[in-house]
């Protein structure tokens, strides 16, 4: 069987679409930092939580894609470290894409919000934790710092090899 130049459709569009989320999610989440976590405010939060669930889930069906589904032939790595690196890289965007929407999900649960919503219950007084608000903070900022290395790797490739990466990732370039 021949190995595709390209990953699967679906990969490439949910890689994508996980770009989108993650750059909304960056923009709302900054956007709600202006706003009290209240009854009247909820709504923002709740768009947050679940673009954050979407991608969380996404993030999933990525994975298993890429245990299950024929990928493209590994990329010629200048060394051993330059291997280790690149997969480091990824691993923990990996880990960054799944654990940054658990912390929030458990940042809302432990507010009892999710009470207020789905059985009608008063609005809860209890806030975020702090601690867990800013881990969720800390590690979007790894996230979006680990997300611009991988971005930086896949144009230093480029010029150091002269092959170009984001074809393998895109569906309009052949």
């Amino acid at each position: 069987m021949n190995t595709p130049e390209k990953y699967p459709k679906a990969m490439i569009m949910i890689h994508w679409l996980s770009v989108v989320l993650l750059i909304a999610l960056f923009f709302i989440g900054k956007n709600m930092e202006e706003y009290e976590f209240n009854a009247e405010n909820f709504n923002r939060y709740r768009l947050h939580a679940l673009l954050g669930m979407l991608l969380f889930v996404l993030t999933l069906v990525r994975l298993y894609f890429k245990k299950t589904k024929l990928q493209p032939q590994s990329i010629e790595y200048y060394s051993a470290m330059h291997k280790s690196f690149v997969t480091g890289v990824l691993s923990m965007i990996y880990f960054f894409l799944l654990t940054v929407p658990v912390i929030g999900f458990v940042m809302v649960y432990q507010t009892g919000a999710f009470q207020y919503e789905w059985f009608g219950a008063e609005f809860p007084q209890t806030n975020f934790s702090e601690a867990l608000a800013q881990i969720h903070e800390a590690f979007v900022f790894i996230l979006l710092a680990l997300a611009a290395i991988h971005v930086s790797g896949v144009f230093m490739y480029k010029f150091k090899t002269g092959e170009n990466l984001i074809k393998r990732m895109c569906l309009l370039m052949k």
